[in-house]
């Protein structure tokens, strides 16, 4: 049977306008997911960030950006760690605004009172190995699920026990094999890094001012490397840790460099 030419050309009308209106929403839909992964030490943890200190939108859970549970290996809504928080809710907060057609997820993982040159040393440290797990189980979470993601940038905020434990001179090699493997592991060579700048508060000032030059000085030989300071976020308290106020302002920090 014969199709008349007009409805073949009707046909193929319609079929160009609705690949022209869907084409842009599929594009949207399939927008990988930014990935941020956050290590340290006490200070990433969070050790004198108080939940009842918080005010919205930080004290409730926030859907739209997800982390993953170290407990249950899943991810969940972005909230406070039980009682305590560190710069996860704010940097979260300020990075779905930054990004709203994009979903955020977190991997973080910190270890109080933990060293670099030996604790976080690429693939012997510990805490090494152990972040490695976090982050592995994360992404084959997200690959099973068929989930594209990319791994938009690592927070990092350490270094008080390198200073404590006289190991600053060694701590902007350290730092840069650290980083180097890092990228070599997740198959990402220009991964966006952000340090924190630690306080002068452990290292009697000598070792503390080696470690925040090192980390000043591995950013400016580095483009995909980032710092700020953290002099400015409040008084110490319990033992060289950021009180609350001082933990949002690091995540907010944080967020401004890799938006």
């Amino acid at each position: 049977m014969d199709i008349p030419k007009t409805t073949c050309k009707s046909f193929a009308f319609i079929s160009l306008l609705f690949a022209i209106v869907v084409s842009p929403l599929s594009a949207k839909e399939a927008k990988p997911v930014k990935l941020y992964l956050l290590g340290g030490q006490s200070n990433m943890f969070g050790v004198a960030g108080k939940a009842s200190d918080l005010k919205p939108p930080y004290n409730a859970p926030f859907s739209k950006v997800k982390i993953w549970n170290l407990n249950t290996n899943r991810w969940k809504p972005l909230s406070t760690k039980g009682a305590k928080f560190g710069p996860e809710l704010s940097f979260g907060h300020s990075m779905a605004k930054a990004f709203p057609d994009s979903e955020i997820r977190l991997v973080k993982y910190a270890a109080s009172g933990t060293a670099l040159y030996n604790d976080w040393a690429p693939t012997t440290g510990a805490q090494y190995i152990a972040f490695m797990e976090v982050v592995r189980a994360s992404l084959d979470d997200l690959r099973s699920n068929k989930v594209d993601f990319e791994i938009a940038g690592m927070l990092w905020l350490q270094g008080e026990s390198d200073a404590h434990e006289k190991m600053g001179r060694e701590y902007e090699k350290n730092l840069t094999a650290f980083i180097a493997q890092m990228r070599s592991e997740l198959k990402s060579p220009e991964m966006r890094f952000v340090i924190a700048r630690v306080r002068d508060f452990y290292g009697k000032g000598k070792q503390a001012k080696m470690v925040r030059d090192a980390q000043q000085d591995i950013a400016a030989a580095d483009e995909h490397v980032d710092w700020f300071d953290t002099d400015d976020c409040g008084p110490l308290v319990r033992g060289g840790h950021y009180a609350s106020d001082g933990l949002i302002k690091i995540g907010y920090k944080f967020a401004e460099k890799l938006k």
